[in-house]
């Protein structure tokens, strides 16, 4: 099944891209050298070539100018740190010095004052001081805690890659989600500046419909990323791999299995949309719009992904 075929599988609908893209664009090359994170970790052609600048742009289409600039930085340094894990999965000894930057980076988030001059961590200092002054407490909170989850999920990462382990389907949908959605899915919240009750945030019908919206975008991610993660030299997070093995399937078998599970998940969707609770009239329309925002941005991404970027055809 060709890799054309296969970046085409995302969710209905069209995606919108922010007045401001070349301009945030512009500006997270600006930040990516203010704290060195270019030429330290990548060269500043990475990150020209990533467009993180224009993948904000394509998640946050109705933000203003300086929250879709947070955004972008926030892109650029989330991928970094992914790209630093991949590395540092190389050996141990490389394992073992990100681990302990993976675990300074936790203490941060968790509040602690840590003394550390690595640019990341100062980047992070940056990043998180700019949500603090735009967040209420519970949203800074629930955005410093999919930020942790994430961190962790890296560790999971690192010691699948050193000690060869492929696992199982069950284990993929328990860890692939905090691969990263989730940390975006506040975002919408807090530059809407949306008026919902915490409980809101927290009732089961919208965590579910968090957890599907985020499987729809790691689902279509392992469809476009399969041909240059098959190349590796060690198979990466994705789920094709996961079947193949799992599920005694050829790869063309395995592809359409991704592919289905992402119908799957996409009827799901709808389905839990209409289960939603009645709050009133008023809280609804939020509901609605956080909703929205979370589709959005997944189905900005994809098309980041395929067409502003080809990033998984050749990067």
């Amino acid at each position: 099944m060709s890799n054309a075929l296969t970046s085409c599988v995302t969710i209905p609908g069209k995606s919108r891209i922010n007045s401001c893209y070349q301009d945030t664009q512009n500006d997270t090359l600006k930040w990516v050298q203010k704290f060195d994170m270019a030429p330290r970790f990548k060269p500043l052609s990475w990150y020209s070539k990533a467009r993180f600048g224009f993948q904000a742009a394509r998640e946050y289409p109705d933000a203003s100018y300086a929250q879709v600039t947070l955004a972008g930085d926030l892109l650029s340094w989330l991928f970094t740190v992914d790209d630093s894990c991949d590395r540092g999965s190389a050996d141990e000894g490389t394992a073992l010095e990100m681990r302990r930057q993976l675990e300074i980076f936790i203490a941060i988030l968790s509040g602690k004052y840590i003394e550390d001059n690595n640019s990341l961590s100062i980047a992070l200092k940056d990043i998180l001081y700019r949500f603090r002054e735009i967040s209420s407490p519970f949203l800074y909170r629930k955005y410093c805690m999919h930020m942790t989850d994430y961190l962790n999920e890296c560790f999971f990462e690192i010691d699948m890659q050193i000690d060869g382990l492929m696992p199982s389907i069950d284990r993929y949908y328990k860890e692939r989600p905090y691969t990263g959605f989730y940390i975006m899915f506040p975002l919408v919240a807090i530059f809407e500046k949306l008026d919902l009750p915490d409980e809101v945030y927290d009732h089961s019908v919208i965590r579910e419909i968090e957890l599907i919206l985020n499987l729809l975008g790691c689902l279509s991610n392992d469809l476009h990323s399969i041909a240059r993660e098959a190349k590796l030299e060690k198979p990466g997070f994705n789920l094709i791999f996961i079947a193949q093995k799992e599920l005694h399937l050829d790869y063309d078998a395995a592809v359409q299995y991704v592919i289905n599970e992402h119908r799957k998940h996409l009827r799901r969707f709808e389905q839990f949309r209409r289960e939603l609770p009645h709050w009133g009239e008023y809280i609804n329309g939020q509901v609605d719009r956080y909703i929205n925002g979370l589709y959005t941005i997944v189905r900005g991404y994809d098309d980041w992904a395929v067409i502003d970027t080809g990033r998984y055809g050749n990067m």
